[in-house]
């Protein structure tokens, strides 16, 4: 029973990030006056539907997925008078603000869910357990035992990882260290930290990872940080693997994100809402990859219509996005074969 509540949690979480991602396309379409057929949540067959502005709002079967219609989306129709301006007969700055609004939602989504992470859960940052040793620059410069580390030279540690190699990449002759002591930020000049027995920039203390809390307001500003981390994590992990080349395990297909996604379930609101922010700002990112039928590949059309000066024909460009949804689908069938194969351990 707790098997398939977490799956049922996993599946309501998906469902959540696209509907977000499609209101984005919808959320711009409204406000830049594009027409809009439909907006839905879920695939498949309509379970629900109503109408209302010429807008129907449906729900559909299968708890995955979604997708806003705009009128003339796909098609080259012919401009009315009685009928709202077909999508491709928009100017080409208003289609790229309507796609690219789509994975923009995904991270105005993430940030939000970071907000609430940090503000209810706080965060692990580096805090003094003990100096190395006896007059270590650090304790000639006032630091003490249970401070946590804050800044270094101004610059925010947004996690336990970043405290060394922020140190590290100090400079050696004087680096102002801000620590958080009984609620009080305080700056901390320590000097001469290079080690050069070591070989390396020590300020001599042991730090180990400890529950930091959050106020509002900081939470909020840190948020953002804490989004654009992940961001830059995601990009270069994307850039390795395109560079060494995909190896198998690296990409999941729906059936193995469903079981990831089901397992951190588990674990409560905080890892839910960590695996959130994880999770909508891979969507986004990946929606905007260069590939027909994904944000990226309308975006790439736009832009060619921009430097050619004229529209590739609507025909055309359906017929290429819909020749890479075809290459989706294969792609998410062999994904699928192998999770499968890995929870059958095959």
């Amino acid at each position: 029973m707790a098997n398939l509540l977490s799956i049922i949690g996993a599946l309501l979480m998906l469902t959540v990030f696209v509907a977000v991602h499609e209101l984005g396309h919808y959320a711009a379409g409204r406000l830049l006056g594009f027409g809009i057929l439909e907006y839905a949540i879920g695939m498949g067959p309509v379970v629900w539907k109503t109408e209302k502005k010429g807008i129907q709002y449906s729900l559909r079967a299968l708890p995955l997925g979604g997708m806003c219609r705009f009128y003339g989306e796909d098609d080259n129709l012919p401009v009315k008078q009685d009928a709202p301006l077909p999508f491709n007969a928009q100017k080409p700055w208003k289609r790229a603000v309507v796609v690219a609004a789509g994975p923009l939602m995904n991270v105005v989504l993430a940030v939000v869910l970071a907000a609430f992470a940090l503000g209810i859960f706080g965060d692990v940052a580096a805090q003094v357990q003990e100096f190395s040793f006896a007059d270590s620059p650090a304790q000639q410069a006032g630091m003490q035992v249970g401070d946590m580390l804050y800044a270094v030279d101004g610059k925010r540690l947004l996690s336990y990882a970043e405290a060394a190699p922020a140190i590290q990449a100090a400079d050696p002759e004087a680096v102002t260290i801000t620590v958080l002591r009984d609620g009080e930020k305080l700056d901390l000049t320590i000097r001469d930290i290079y080690n050069q027995e070591a070989g390396y920039n020590l300020i001599g203390i042991t730090f180990s990872p400890a529950r930091r809390t959050y106020g509002v307001l900081e939470a909020m500003g840190d948020s953002f940080g804490y989004v654009w981390n992940i961001v830059r994590e995601m990009i270069t992990a994307i850039g390795q693997m395109f560079s060494t080349g995909v190896q198998e395990g690296d990409l999941m297909g729906p059936v193995g994100t469903i079981s990831v996604m089901s397992e951190f379930v588990r674990y409560g609101w905080e890892t839910i809402l960590r695996l959130g922010v994880l999770i909508t700002i891979n969507l986004g990112l990946l929606n905007l990859f260069p590939i027909p039928g994904l944000d990226g590949g309308r975006l790439v059309f736009v832009a060619l219509e921009g430097i050619r000066g004229k529209a590739i024909p609507p025909e055309k460009e359906g017929m290429i996005h819909f020749a890479g949804l075809i290459l989706l689908f294969a792609l998410v069938i062999l994904l699928t074969v192998q999770d499968v194969r890995a929870l059958l351990g095959l």
